[in-house]
């Protein structure tokens, strides 16, 4: 009898990549999830544009432009 994989294997590579760089954004470390994004992007021209793993890629960006509107929000809010 073979021992259950880790739950780490289930997941797709995409998805852990992700994963990696929204905690790396939280947690703070720019210069890792710089390298976990070039990483998705690196997945993508691999894959040949995968939907699902674009897909990855399109959330990475997104947040990254959440996170850009905000400081703009924020900016022109202090500047009224």
């Amino acid at each position: 009898m073979s021992a259950s994989p880790p739950e780490f294997e289930a997941e797709a590579l995409d998805t852990l990549i992700l994963a990696a760089f929204q905690r790396a954004r939280r947690e703070g470390a720019t210069a890792t999830a710089e390298h976990l994004l070039r990483a998705l992007e690196a997945l993508v021209d691999d894959a040949g544009s995968l939907a699902r793993t674009s897909a990855c890629l399109d959330d990475a960006y997104l947040s990254l432009a959440r996170v850009a509107q905000g400081n703009t929000c924020a900016r022109h809010r202090n500047s009224l």
